[in-house]
C-alpha cells in the first residue's frame, strides 16, 4: 500500500467515530434537544468496549454490551432531560467533565494503571475484506479492509437519508422539536420522542468510542478521543439537519484529522498538525455563521423597507 491509499484507509478509519457520532446527534437536533455530550459518551464508549472486550476476550460481545450501556445511559439522560426539564447543555456539559475524570478513576481502580491501558486479551474489530475489490489502485483500500463499524456508519447515512423522506419516525421527532403542540394534537407523545432521539444519540456516540479503541488502537488512553465528540457537534451544527451534509462534513474532518497525524514535522511543527480537524471545524462554523447573517439580512430588509 502507498502513501496515498494509506492516507486514504486512514481518512476512512477517522471519519468512522466522527460520522457515528454525528449520526446520533443529529436525531437530538431534530427534538431541539441539542446534546453537547459526544465527548464524554464517546470515551466511556471506548473505554467500556477495551473493559467487555478484555473480560469477554470478543469484540463482538464489546460491541452489543457497550451499544446496550449507552443505550441505558441515553435513556436516562433523555428522562432527565425531556421529563425532569434539566437543561440539556449544562448535563452534556457536566457529562463531558464526568466522563474525563470517571475513566481516569476506574481505570486506576480496575486495572492499576496509569495514562493507558493495553493487553493482548484486548481483541480487535475484526478487518471486512471484500475480496478483488481490495486490489482496486487507490479505492480499494477505502472500500476494503475496514471494521464492520465503518460500513454500518455508512449504512446509518443511506437509511437514515431515506427515512427522513419517507418515514414517520424521522416527522415525530422533527415536530416534537419545532411543533411539539402540533405534534400531541396529531397524537403523538413528544417527551418520548425526545428521550427516544437521547437514546440513538448515546448508543452511536458508544459505537464511536468503541471503534476509537477497538478498531483503531486496541487499547484505551486517558483523553483518547482527543475532542473528537466536539468535531461531531460541529459537523450537526453545520449540516443543519441535513443527513448527506453531516456525511461530507464528517469525512472533511476525518481526513482533515488523518493528514494532522502523518504530516512530517519538517512540513509543519506537530502542535500546529494536530490543530488542523479543529482548524477545519471553526472554518466551518464561521462560514455557517456568515451564511446564516446574509439569509436573516435578506429576510430583515424588504419588512425594513416597509
Amino acid at each position: 500500500m502507498n502513501a496515498i491509499e494509506a492516507f486514504l484507509a486512514s481518512g476512512i478509519r477517522f471519519t468512522t467515530p466522527i460520522l457515528l457520532a454525528g449520526l446520533g446527534c443529529l436525531a437530538t437536533r431534530w427534538t431541539r434537544d441539542l446534546n453537547v455530550g459526544l465527548e464524554g459518551v464517546m470515551l466511556f464508549g471506548a473505554f467500556f468496549g477495551v473493559v467487555c472486550g478484555y473480560r469477554f476476550e470478543s469484540a463482538a460481545v464489546a460491541i452489543v454490551l457497550t451499544s446496550a450501556l449507552g443505550a441505558v445511559a441515553g435513556l436516562v439522560f433523555g428522562i432527565l432531560v425531556a421529563t425532569l426539564r434539566a437543561n440539556a447543555f449544562v448535563v452534556g456539559t457536566a457529562l463531558n467533565v464526568l466522563a474525563a475524570g470517571a475513566t481516569v478513576y476506574l481505570l486506576r481502580t480496575w486495572f492499576g494503571v496509569k495514562g493507558s491501558f493495553g493487553d493482548e486479551r484486548i481483541p480487535s474489530l475484526p478487518a471486512v475484506r471484500w475480496g478483488v475489490i481490495g486490489d482496486i489502485p487507490l479505492i480499494g483500500p477505502v472500500l476494503s479492509g475496514q471494521s464492520p463499524l465503518t460500513y454500518l456508519s455508512w449504512l446509518l447515512v443511506a437509511g437514515m437519508a431515506w427515512a427522513v423522506r419517507h418515514t414517520v419516525i424521522v416527522r415525530h421527532l422533527k415536530a416534537g422539536g419545532e411543533h411539539p403542540e402540533a405534534l400531541r394534537a396529531a397524537g403523538g407523545n413528544v417527551m418520548r420522542t425526545r428521550i427516544i432521539a437521547q437514546v440513538w444519540c448515546f448508543t452511536l456516540c458508544a459505537l464511536a468510542g468503541v471503534q476509537l479503541s477497538l478498531g483503531q488502537l486496541t487499547l484505551f488512553t486517558e483523553g483518547m478521543t482527543s475532542g473528537l465528540g466536539f468535531v461531531a457537534l460541529a459537523a450537526v451544527i453545520f449540516c443543519r439537519g441535513n443527513v448527506l451534509l453531516l456525511a461530507v462534513m464528517s469525512v472533511a474532518f476525518g481526513f482533515s484529522s488523518a493528514l494532522s497525524v502523518r504530516l512530517n514535522t519538517a512540513v509543519m511543527a506537530p502542535q500546529f498538525a494536530q490543530m488542523l480537524p479543529y482548524a477545519v471545524a471553526l472554518v466551518g462554523l464561521i462560514v455557517l455563521s456568515r451564511r446564516s447573517r446574509t439569509a436573516d439580512t435578506r429576510i430583515l430588509t424588504p419588512s425594513q423597507e416597509n
